[in-house]
């Protein structure tokens, strides 16, 4: 796709300035994806793979957890960027990281399986069980108020801390793509946040901790018996 296209399509999309202030979506999903046809298929493909990978909302309940892992490695390989590459591992390593938090919490030892997860994270997860924080609070400096939200059971305060961190992730990786495919993932994986959050109230969150602990990462947590887990991050 030429490059004056992938300016084209990012200039008509509305601007996202605020994701925790904001109380509607910039666009319909409907009106974006209606701009999203501009890209061309294999841009399409692309991006239903990246939020395949970033997004287990569409998954059932009964998720084959060992063929989910073998997808998520398949989709990954196939991603034609590094930029997209780092952010969909940097996102699968938080949800191992969470799965692996709320096990520890339970006071469980750590996984028996080798690959008992998705990202790059997981084996070293493995290795540094014992420490209170995986040994990972450098790579992901929310996890000490994680593990406190854990704690507390303060559901809703942990689902916004996992998504503040994403959405920096994201402004981080935003600020080196204006007007190319990587913008326009970014895009979408910051307009899916405010999307998440702007469904939020309080009965509605407690819902959705119901509602998600029994699904995506739970699929995979149920792996683990015994597991309770807080959000879909």
């Amino acid at each position: 796709m030429a490059d004056h296209a992938y300016y084209t399509l990012v200039t008509s999309l509305p601007h996202i300035d605020s994701l925790f202030d904001s109380k509607i979506t910039p666009i319909s999903r409907l009106q974006l994806d209606r701009r999203l046809s501009m890209l061309n298929q294999e841009d399409q493909d692309t991006l239903v793979k990246v939020e395949q990978l970033m997004h287990w909302s569409h998954l059932g309940d009964n998720v084959d957890e060992t063929a989910l892992i073998k997808l998520a490695a398949r989709l990954h390989g196939e991603l034609p960027s590094q930029t997209l590459r780092d952010l969909v591992n940097w996102r699968l390593d938080m949800r191992t990281v969470m799965a692996a938090l709320r096990r520890k919490r339970q006071g469980r030892q750590a996984p028996g399986d080798p690959q008992w997860s998705f990202g790059t994270r997981y084996a070293y997860i493995r290795r540094n069980w014992s420490h209170p924080t995986l040994g990972l609070q450098h790579a992901f400096p929310w996890i000490p108020q994680a593990i406190d939200c854990l704690n507390r059971q303060d559901y809703l305060t942990l689902e916004k801390t996992l998504l503040e961190a994403v959405w920096r992730r994201l402004d981080d990786a935003g600020r080196q793509h204006s007007f190319d495919f990587e913008a326009v993932v970014i895009y979408i994986l910051r307009w899916n946040l405010v999307a998440r959050w702007t469904t939020y109230d309080g009965e509605q969150a407690l819902e959705r901790f119901n509602e998600l602990t029994d699904r995506a990462l739970g699929d995979f947590i149920n792996r683990l018996p015994g597991t309770a887990f807080g959000t879909n991050l």
